[in-house]
């Protein structure tokens, strides 16, 4: 028998996003209890009605909680959103009919981890401003969080904020700093682990928009990021988040997770964003002793499968 995920899904809603929480909405072992929002690839505001209309299109009876407006340190970096200026393509298919609630997302992570000691694991899909805001509030009732997964860091590969920052992460790394040392289990789904096997081809992309209403959905809702692939001469778009949803929903979907100390680089300049990971059990030549391991970092999965099952769940 599957283990059941009681979940808070933490996003800043993009189109991957919005995959990711209908995957997980489409998961008899997942119960997701809320859905908790932060600006990221989208103003605050924008990316609350971006989750609405996720929810409402797969049937999905939770409440929203808008939260972080701005990083931990108050300071913007410069970004843009690959999904568009809407963070779902700008094709107009965020029209929510519902709200979101008027309490905070930070209550109500802390009200819901106070409910339900050692039960409730959250999934980080964007800038992990909420839950490093919780921790300051509030550190012992979210040191009884079950787990975090966050959708965050390169990995052991390279970046996409910048060579070496990954682009969640790079939006606020103070707060990954924060969740990092928090001391409770925290697994890492990198970009290295979204890599082409993983990809929606174009070919596949415009099947999927002839497709189910889900299918047209996400496909509308990543039409600008297959635009900004192209002009990189990739014909493919890449669903990190709904990779790292995969990770929960489906327990054959990852083959090997390395454990290791992951260190957060919050200082100004190039390196900033950047998360090393020094692997458990590996002696560096000018660091005879590290931190204790505080992340298991997936490094090998199924990610064939990835394409193939999405669809097959969006056609339902």
């Amino acid at each position: 028998m599957s283990e059941k995920h009681r979940i808070i899904i933490d996003t800043d809603t993009g189109g991957d996003d919005a995959a990711a929480i209908i995957l997980a909405a489409k998961s008899p072992d997942v119960e997701i209890l809320g859905v908790t929002v932060a600006a990221g690839n989208v103003s605050l505001e924008q990316a609350v009605k971006n989750a609405l209309s996720a929810i409402e299109i797969v049937g999905l009876k939770v409440k929203v909680y808008p939260g972080a407006v701005r990083p931990v340190s108050g300071e913007e970096r410069e970004t843009f959103s690959v999904y568009g200026n809407d963070g779902m393509g700008d094709a107009g298919i965020v029209n929510p009919k519902g709200k979101a609630q008027k309490e905070h997302a930070v209550d109500y992570i802390l009200r819901t981890v106070r409910e339900n000691p050692g039960e409730i694991e959250i999934v980080a899909l964007g800038p992990v401003t909420n839950i490093a805001l919780a921790i300051q509030k509030d550190r012992e009732t979210m040191l009884k969080v079950k787990r975090i997964l966050s959708m965050g860091t390169a990995g052991f590969g390279p970046g996409n904020a910048t060579p070496v920052a990954e682009f969640n992460v790079y939006k606020d790394a103070e707060a990954y700093k924060i969740m990092l040392e928090l001391g409770v289990p925290v697994t890492v789904l990198g970009l290295d682990m979204d890599d082409e096997p993983t990809w929606t081809s174009e070919e596949t992309w415009r099947e999927m928009l002839n497709g189910s209403p889900l299918q047209v959905f996400i496909a509308k809702a990543t039409g600008k990021l297959l635009e900004f692939k192209k002009g990189n001469g990739i014909d493919a778009l890449d669903l990190p988040d709904a990779v790292a949803m995969a990770t929960l929903v489906w327990p054959d979907f990852v083959l090997e997770t390395t454990q290791c100390y992951g260190s957060c680089i919050t200082a100004p300049g190039e390196t900033h964003g950047m998360v090393i990971f020094y692997k458990e059990g590996f002696t560096y030549d000018s660091m005879p002793k590290i931190g204790k391991a505080n992340v298991s970092v997936v490094t090998k999965a199924k990610k064939d499968i990835f394409v193939s099952r999405l669809n097959e769940v969006l056609r339902q």
